[in-house]
């Protein structure tokens, strides 16, 4: 049976990489006269961003392309179990698998809280 990396709505990954979460932390150092002051707007979980790239089917890059396309709302589910809900899908970039061009793609992706 083959290990799953990474569930995106009903596709299943071959290989993930690089999985980074970059949270949207809405603070700031503003420099004044003899200091410094903290501007903090909180983390707003809404704007946090996951990027990865994949390699999965051919037939499931299409479906994946179709959630980017319609901006449908998926479900994670990370390496680690964690399920993310509600996530837009970004199509960074693509390109086919070596040897297996036919079959595999690999896509560099992001996902937006949202």
């Amino acid at each position: 049976m083959m290990e799953i990396h990474i569930a995106i709505g009903d596709i299943e990954t071959l290989e993930t990489e690089n999985w980074q979460v970059v949270p949207d932390d809405r603070q700031q150092l503003v420099e004044i006269i003899g200091g410094v002051a903290v501007q903090d707007f909180g983390h707003v979980e809404a704007g946090d961003k996951i990027s990865c790239t994949v390699r999965l089917r051919k037939k499931d890059f299409k479906t994946l392309v179709g959630y980017w396309d319609s901006r449908t709302p998926v479900t994670v589910t990370d390496e680690a179990g964690d399920v993310w809900e509600n996530l837009r899908v970004i199509v960074k970039s693509y390109e086919y698998v070596p040897h297996f061009p036919s079959k595999a793609v690999q896509a560099s992706l992001e996902f937006w809280r949202i």
